[in-house]
């Protein structure tokens, strides 16, 4: 936790924004995923959101539920 604590201070002191992406793992495959995954860090990502896919994602949008069902397709 200090990890993110010290990289929000920073950021704050700088009056600048995370760049925090979110990736439901697994879509649009499992190896595909990995691969965004990696992409994300190397262009500088300060934190991911990994969302794990469920059977009943209601109270995800549609993006998100559109997500999941495409990684329960790909396993």
């Amino acid at each position: 936790m200090e990890r993110y604590e010290s990289l929000f201070a920073q950021l704050k002191e700088r009056k600048e924004g995370a760049f925090v992406p979110f990736v439901t793992l697994g879509d649009p495959g499992i190896e595909q995923s990995l691969k965004i995954i990696d992409t994300l860090i190397e262009a500088g990502a300060d934190a991911l959101e990994l969302g794990i896919p469920f059977s009943d994602p209601l109270a995800d949008g549609p993006t998100i539920q559109n997500a999941t069902l495409r990684a329960f397709a790909a396993v």
